[in-house]
């Protein structure tokens, strides 16, 4: 089984769904066009075969240690293990999402997400899409968000988690 990184600068390779400015650089269709769902198949098969990925996510939840609005931050997922590391924190501890998944849900971003973006698009560079998948556990609700191409990734993460 894979393990994460020990240092914080030694990250899993991003999902499809997720890139920065220098992923723009390598893929300059990104501007035009977000990266589709089916795009994001071959992350899952990797994830399967013992790799790491990061996905970006936006994390809220309604109980345990978890932030009650959404907070910024990446997912790093790898095995059967999944971690949040918040982006704008002084300590930017992982937060393990170590529990029991009773239901699997997901839906297109909303104005209950004022922070995320909806896929306008800007000019000429068009903003990606972000979906909210929801893990409902036996204490209440964890809601990630995150871009819509890495919405099979982390909902089939986490629906292989429901007992």
């Amino acid at each position: 089984m894979a393990s994460f990184p020990s240092m914080s600068r030694d990250r899993p390779p991003n999902a499809t769904g997720t890139y920065g400015f220098l992923g723009v650089l390598r893929h300059p269709s990104r501007m035009v066009h977000a990266p589709e769902a089916s795009e994001g198949v071959p992350d899952i098969e990797a994830l399967r075969r013992g790799e790491a990925r990061s996905v970006s996510c936006f994390l809220r939840g309604t109980y345990g240690p978890f932030p009650r609005t959404l907070r910024q931050g990446r997912l790093d997922l790898t095995g059967g293990t999944a971690r949040w590391i918040p982006f704008w924190s002084i300590r930017r501890d992982p937060l393990a999402l170590d529990f029991s998944v009773q239901d699997v849900t997901t839906r297109p971003a909303d104005s209950s997400e004022p922070l995320v973006k909806k896929g306008r698009s800007l000019i000429v560079v068009k903003e990606p899409v972000f979906v909210v998948v929801t893990c409902t556990v036996s204490s209440g609700a964890l809601d990630l968000v995150i871009p819509s191409a890495d919405e099979p990734l982390v909902a089939t993460f986490f629906r292989e988690k429901v007992r």
